[in-house]
């Protein structure tokens, strides 16, 4: 996700338009090691979903990651 800025300003608002179908974790940084994260998944695309359960994350975050992953592979999810 080299498209999102490394860093940006506290209460710095921001969008992003994704054209690109696939998995997209996102999470900012004083929230997502307490497990504040957003799975976003373009298009119904499932293709990179090893790549991000892969990514090295603290224990907490982890565990939050496994759960989105769980419920967005979910029959109530599947479009």
């Amino acid at each position: 996700m080299s498209v999102l800025p490394l860093k940006s300003e506290m209460d710095e608002m921001h969008s992003l338009v994704f054209i690109v179908p696939g998995v997209y974790l996102s999470g900012c940084t004083p929230h997502k090691n307490m497990g504040m994260l957003g799975l976003i998944i373009v298009g119904n695309d499932f293709h990179n979903l090893e790549e991000v359960k892969n990514i090295q994350l603290p224990h907490v975050t982890a565990s939050v990651l496994k759960r989105l992953v769980k419920i967005s592979q979910s029959d109530g999810l599947k479009l």
